[in-house]
């Protein structure tokens, strides 16, 4: 396996906002096999200081959410430093090279932007991303037909939702013409 589907969960909806966490996990896009997961908390202040904003509208929509999708955030958070970095071994340790997230204009440019405010650079070429919503468009895949596990807005548990909708789309394409 080589691709990776990523989640964020942010303070905001556009490059450049402040990451909260940050789901990952390996899986076969046209197979059933779900790998390895990644799943860190970030420091608010250390976005913060990397020059990364919030926005008062995400902001309140969080105070929305589930309490246990909350509490998850909490749990022992590092620098968006530490977080880059570990990261990054974990993405070269399972030899992951597709970044998949859900849309093109959200996770993964707002974790590249991230990085670019640490003077760092994500894992991945930029020609090795993709996109979720285009393949479930093409497979015609209504993603609320997918049975769905644990907590909304966990980015672990969203990237494994996100993973199995691909799998999903990849099979349905494949099966034949009626």
């Amino acid at each position: 396996m080589i691709d990776v589907m990523l989640d964020l969960e942010t303070w905001g909806t556009r490059p450049g906002c402040a990451v909260r966490s940050i789901g990952a996990v390996m899986f076969d896009p046209e197979g059933e096999k779900i790998g390895p997961g990644f799943y860190k908390n970030i420091y608010d202040k250390s976005c913060l200081e990397a020059g990364l904003h919030t926005d008062p509208r995400t902001v309140k929509w969080w105070a929305e959410q589930s309490q246990e999708a909350k509490d998850a955030l909490t749990a022992t958070p590092l620098t968006l430093t530490e977080v880059a970095i570990k990261f990054d071994a974990w993405w070269k340790k399972h030899g992951a090279k597709i970044v998949w997230s859900q849309g093109g204009n959200f996770d993964e440019p707002v974790w590249t932007a991230a990085m670019y405010a640490i003077g760092r650079s994500p894992p991945w070429r930029y020609y090795d991303t993709r996109c979720t919503r285009t393949i479930y468009s093409a497979a015609s895949l209504d993603t609320r037909t997918v049975k769905r596990d644990g907590t909304h807005h966990n980015a672990l548990e969203d990237a494994k939702y996100q993973a199995i909708c691909i799998q999903r789309s990849f099979a349905k394409m494949k099966e034949p013409a009626k």
